[in-house]
């Protein structure tokens, strides 16, 4: 892509799979990729002249309770909060709160939750 985007050639290419395949949004992809901003992951975009097509591309999952993630399982959102949180139960009972984004990351991802502090601290 070159060095104006601020993006490397498989970062954008990334960026596009994030975006076209996943149905990401411009800030989560940024978060993700871990550089950059919405609007710098915008411009590559636009550089790279992708756009998502009106009922193209797959939108996540809206979060209810019962799925899983991991050894995670949603049991409720969180109403009095102003960040959208949810209580979360580990498969070993132990109950959280977790911001849901965190669930869908890339697997890999540093950031990514799949289990509590308890049973990844005893892998």
């Amino acid at each position: 892509m070159g060095s104006k985007s601020g993006f490397t050639a498989r970062e954008v290419e990334e960026i596009k799979r994030l975006y076209l395949e996943e149905g990401r949004s411009h800030a989560q992809i940024a978060k993700i990729v871990g550089r950059g901003s919405e609007n710098s992951v915008r411009n590559a975009l636009v550089k790279a002249r992708v756009s998502r097509a009106g009922g193209e591309g797959k939108k996540l999952d809206r979060f209810k309770p019962g799925q899983t993630y991991g050894k995670i399982t949603l049991l409720k959102q969180l109403v009095k909060s102003k960040k959208l949180r949810y209580h979360v139960a580990c498969d070993c009972g132990y109950e959280f709160d977790v911001d849901p984004y965190l669930l869908t990351l890339a697997d890999g991802h540093k950031n990514k939750i799949a289990m509590c502090q308890q049973c990844k601290a005893s892998q």
